[in-house]
């Protein structure tokens, strides 16, 4: 009988559940309550019963199917909710804006040649020997200016002010 009705069950519970994977699974499920239900009592319409199991079975998946989906839609939406943003607050930004021009006026402020060494090497990124073939300096005197440079703006931070 089981042999028989398969490819007509399978077709049945597919249909409900629209998935072809999950109607085979609940055919075999299907077909082991059918024994069990067969070995306590006597079953006078067996095909009745065996496709009323199967529709059970996949109406019980299509619902479940339908509430997980809800579930876990529901769950990546409160967790990308609940993600903190990369963006900084709106004080940090304006505590960093502030800094900033801090830092930039006192760039302005430094000596012509320790600005440009500066601005090369930590803005532009050229090493100490590009800013020095540029700026015809040596390494180490460019590696002067830059540190000069850097304790001038790291002043000007702590001061949190220019430098008058």
């Amino acid at each position: 009988m089981f042999t028989k009705n398969r490819p007509a069950l399978i077709r049945y519970a597919s249909t409900i559940t629209r998935d072809i994977g999950l109607a085979e699974d609940i055919v075999q499920d299907a077909w082991a309550r059918f024994i069990a239900a067969a070995t306590i009592q006597t079953i006078h319409e067996p095909d009745r019963l065996l496709f009323r199991i199967v529709r059970n079975l996949a109406l019980d998946a299509r619902r479940r199917r339908a509430f997980e989906s809800r579930l876990f839609a529901q769950d990546e939406t409160d967790a990308a909710q609940r993600i903190a943003s990369d963006m900084p607050s709106a004080q940090a930004s304006s505590e960093a804006a502030d800094e900033l021009s801090h830092v930039m006026d006192a760039v302005s402020r430094l000596p012509e040649r320790t600005r440009q060494a500066f601005l090369l090497n930590r803005v532009e990124g050229l090493t100490l020997v590009e800013v020095g073939m540029r700026l015809g300096l040596s390494k180490s005197l460019v590696h002067e200016l830059v540190v000069s440079a850097l304790e001038h703006c790291r002043k000007a931070r702590r001061q949190g002010g220019p430098r008058r």
